[in-house]
């Protein structure tokens, strides 16, 4: 993969020293989305923590280029299906009966496919519109064998003390939790009560009568992507809305149920003219230990100095939550991730809370990945706070694509002063 992307470039660098302007930038342009096809195409073809790399690459608004991005977001939904007779035994297997035995209407042709497994429109005997996932044969050995061959070439950063092993067992962790369906029946049946009171939020219902193994069959969700929306024009009143409910979500779920959605990708997001939002994929989901929930809440919107003693004794206290100690230069970084960015998007200073973070018109995510490159120099990764992070970058991305005003201070607050 990586000769064919260096390849998609050499004719764009032999030439550009010939080249005007307009055709300088015409050409890198075309280069772009080469080399991004080729990526997609081969990630898709590899599937598993490949492609979910690449889902992750998708959400770097700001720092790919957009032909990049562009063919980069196809891995959310758009990956290979099954040939039908393999999925037709997968499911048989599972359910003892081939699916049109047991469903009124059934789909062959998924209408989505992503890493792990691809999604079915069906219809029950009783009427009901259902999305059916069917997991693909042999993903949890494939997931395994490539975590075994990313421990193997990343020694050097192991034994240097940036990537702690213990990081790298979280993501194979909660990688391989996706694989599990009945966690997920379990994981959408708590979201489905638990996130009641955001009546803009919808997620699936479980019918755990055509569930078993690998297949989970859901109610179908309505609402488009955010590419399709987007593509409407919608105004800003409605981009404000949309963006102010997904602050509202994220915090939601940290600090009052203390789990939340870790799969952040736009592809499990489904956007309505109304605002609200339907949330699907419930594979991954972090969960947080009310002690670094405690933490969190104390450093959210801190009124003084990031400088000050307590604060930093904050920091230090988390730390000690997973056995941590603070080294001076990981204290330094995340000060100035406070400083530079946290107090910048959210100014705890209550006469602020009027005004609105304009998330278009900032670099936000290429902020975000800096000051978040800089605690990772700083050997100051903590393999809890790793999937929370990666809901940030997404719910960054989705803003900055929006170019959503929302009043951040005041969202965060109204979680806060809930106990």
């Amino acid at each position: 993969m990586s000769a064919g992307v260096a390849g998609s470039y050499l004719g764009y660098l032999v030439q550009r020293a010939f080249l005007d302007d307009t055709t300088r930038e015409k050409k890198l342009k075309a280069a772009h989305g080469r080399a991004a096809r080729r990526m997609k195409d081969k990630l898709l073809a590899l599937r598993g923590p490949a492609m979910k790399l690449g889902q992750t690459l998708s959400l770097q608004s700001g720092v790919l280029p957009e032909e990049a991005l562009t063919e980069l977001s196809k891995l959310q939904r758009e990956a290979p299906g099954m040939h039908p007779s393999l999925m037709r035994a997968q499911f048989k297997a599972s359910l003892g009966h081939a699916p049109e035995e047991i469903f009124k209407q059934f789909e062959l042709e998924p209408f989505a496919a992503a890493s792990l497994g691809q999604v079915h429109r069906a219809v029950t005997r009783a009427g009901d519109r259902v999305a059916v996932k069917i997991q693909y044969p042999g993903i949890r050995d494939a997931i395994e064998n490539d975590f075994a061959w990313f421990r193997a070439v990343s020694r050097p950063a192991q034994a240097s003390g940036h990537l702690p092993k213990s990081l790298i067992d979280e993501l194979q962790t909660q990688i391989l939790a996706e694989t599990d369906y009945a966690k997920e029946l379990a994981n959408l049946e708590f979201f489905d009560t638990a996130l009641a009171p955001l009546t803009f939020v919808t997620v699936p219902r479980v019918f755990r009568a055509y569930s078993s193994g690998p297949v989970l069959t859901m109610s179908l969700v309505g609402g488009e992507s955010l590419d399709d929306l987007l593509r409407r024009r919608p105004s800003q009143d409605v981009r404000d809305l949309i963006g102010s409910r997904l602050l509202e979500l994220f915090y939601f779920q940290i600090l009052r149920l203390h789990a939340f959605h870790a799969d952040p990708h736009l592809g499990n997001y489904l956007f309505r003219a109304d605002g609200s939002v339907g949330l699907v994929d419930f594979g991954c989901v972090k969960r947080l230990t009310p002690a670094f929930v405690a933490d969190l809440r104390a450093v959210y919107l801190y009124p003084g100095s990031r400088q000050s003693a307590h604060f930093q004794s904050l920091l230090e206290k988390r730390y000690a939550l997973f056995g941590r100690s603070l080294n001076p230069a990981a204290r330094r970084a995340l000060i100035d991730f406070a400083e530079r960015f946290f107090r910048r998007v959210y100014p705890p200073e209550l006469e602020r809370e009027s005004e609105p973070f304009d998330f278009g018109a900032s670099t936000i995510v290429e902020d975000y990945l800096r000051e978040s490159n800089n605690l990772f120099r700083s050997k100051g990764a903590v393999a809890d706070y790793v999937f929370l992070a990666r809901v940030e970058m997404g719910l960054y991305h989705a803003l900055h694509r929006l170019r959503a005003r929302v009043h951040t201070s005041r969202i965060v607050r109204r979680q806060l002063d809930v106990s």
